[in-house]
């Protein structure tokens, strides 16, 4: 996409909103997140926020949708100092926000999650003029989303598409757009993008935070980069390339890259074999094997069933046909906890709803998985946990450093490190990996990356869904092409391109896959 092509405009100018922090900090617990951030943002651009998970960029734009208090500092609103501050007062003042971490109402419909707390009634009956907002903003994006299906069984990409749907139906001037695209299709994406680019077009400000750099060049008319912090430098995106922002956010000239696994010629046991499962969720006669050591793919095109064969492996999902060897043994998961008892865990798409327990610090979060190794007589040797728990912090490199760290304020990387962390502590034999980068910046993938290599290497079996196809293909040894439920072919993803993938996959057409 053009970042200078100018798309149809039909939205009415949403006047004026011009944002100035000046010599804002904001601290955790003693444990400072923002330190002296001086940055402006103004109406009729896209300014993208960029750095590693932890380096403070969500929160800033929680500190401007009103969500966080400032520890020091002050916020201009169209050069007005803004002395009291909250979501709502930001919201009445023409700011919203959409949140990485999604916040819906799990229970009420797609429409009223939307116009929650904007609702026109008539003698407690919902006013047609919602309704026909509603379709005029689903026609415009082209989300195609049923305005009366519940929350609670769309997929995270849909939930996604609800939470922008709902910023849009409160007229906000000023769009905050926390990782709006980590669960978006391609051409999802492209639609949003569009959408952003007219706003902008139509006088709105969007602030852009995402770990995508090349959305964030495609789209953006300026770019904060923010390190451990610090504002490292602010100015114009035809200033930057991808090589400058990456330097600037990691404070060093690595780049990401895929590890080099070691070479093991040896015949490896086969310790999963999946024999024509048919689950009532959508799994159809899929055949897939798993060898020790291994990391085996599974590609396809979101809502193709990926994500329910990791279901029904974990036992989430009632198999109701075929059947699951485990190291040569049928065995018969009706549950999660039997998926456990066999060393099978899974490490889910949505970490904050199915992932961790946030009532609970970074101890106990990691450690549940297996009080055993850390009890005798059920009683915990706290030293030892202790110990323990330090390693994989450590490991994963989990930021801030803290045992007993309060994993709600965590960014959305370092809560994954410990969704990780957590799992591994259980010693598992075979980890099942839904989307396991989602919302994780450059350096965190790398760390995530490295860990899925040793763990391959130490004989950890590892089953990988992700929709980003070059995170498949550059880890996995194997994978297999699912399409509507089935897995229509195997592959070797050094000895195919995702070229020949997307072809397969998509029935796409050549013209489109070099566009």
């Amino acid at each position: 996409m053009n970042r200078n092509k100018e798309p149809e405009n039909n939205f009415i100018d949403s006047g004026s909103s011009n944002i100035r922090v000046k010599n804002i900090s904001k601290s955790f617990f003693g444990i400072e997140v923002l330190n002296n951030i001086n940055l402006e943002f103004n109406s009729g651009e896209i300014h993208g926020l960029v750095g590693q998970n932890g380096a403070g960029k969500s929160t800033l734009g929680k500190i401007i949708g009103g969500h966080y208090t400032l520890s020091s500092g002050n916020i201009y609103l169209n050069d007005k100092k803004i002395t009291k501050w909250s979501s709502k007062l930001a919201l009445d003042n023409g700011i919203a926000m959409i949140h990485q971490e999604l916040a819906l109402v799990p229970g009420m419909t797609v429409y009223e999650n939307i116009f929650l707390g904007i609702e026109e009634n008539i003698l407690g009956v919902l006013n047609k003029k919602n309704y026909e907002l509603f379709n005029k903003l689903d026609k415009k994006i082209g989300f195609n989303l049923d305005p009366n299906e519940k929350i609670y069984n769309l997929r995270i990409a849909d939930q996604q598409k609800v939470e922008i749907l709902r910023a849009l139906a409160r007229n906000a001037k000023v769009i905050i757009m926390d990782e709006p695209t980590s669960s978006l299709t391609n051409d999802e994406v492209k639609k949003l993008h569009s959408l952003m680019i007219n706003l902008k077009n139509s006088g709105y400000l969007i602030i852009y935070v995402s770990h995508f750099l090349d959305a964030i060049l495609e789209v953006c008319d300026k770019v904060s980069i923010l390190r451990d912090g610090n504002l490292i430098r602010s100015g114009d995106i035809k200033l930057e390339n991808k090589s400058s922002i990456v330097e600037a956010m990691l404070g060093t000239k690595q780049e990401v890259a895929f590890p080099i696994k070691k070479i093991n010629n040896e015949n490896k046991k086969t310790i999963l074999n999946l024999k024509n499962i048919k689950t009532l969720n959508g799994v159809n006669n899929v055949n897939v094997k798993i060898c020790k050591g291994e990391v085996v793919g599974l590609l396809g095109l979101v809502g193709s069933g990926r994500t329910e064969i990791l279901r029904s492996i974990f036992g989430l999902d009632k198999i109701i046909d075929g059947k699951i060897d485990y190291f040569d043994q049928k065995i018969n998961i009706k549950k999660p906890e039997d998926a456990i008892k066999q060393g099978i865990v899974m490490i889910p798409e949505d970490r904050r709803k199915q992932g961790l327990v946030f009532s609970q610090n970074t101890r106990s979060n990691i450690s549940i998985t297996d009080l055993k190794k850390v009890s005798k007589n059920q009683i915990i040797k706290s030293q030892k946990e202790t110990l323990l728990v330090k390693e994989l912090i450590e490991l994963l490199d989990i930021k801030p450093n803290q045992i007993e760290g309060n994993i709600s304020f965590y960014s959305g990387g370092n809560q994954q490190k410990v969704l990780f962390a957590k799992w591994i502590f259980s010693a598992p034999k075979l980890i099942l990996l839904d989307e396991p980068t989602r919302g994780i910046d450059i350096g965190a993938k790398r760390k995530i990356y490295e860990l899925i290599n040793n763990l391959s290497e130490k004989g950890v079996s590892i089953l990988l869904v992700s929709s980003e196809l070059e995170e498949v293909m550059g880890l996995a040894d194997r994978a297999y092409l699912v399409k509507n439920g089935k897995t229509i072919n195997e592959i070797i993803p050094n000895e195919s391109s995702i070229d020949d993938v997307l072809f397969e996959l998509f029935d796409a057409k050549k013209e489109l896959i070099n566009e």
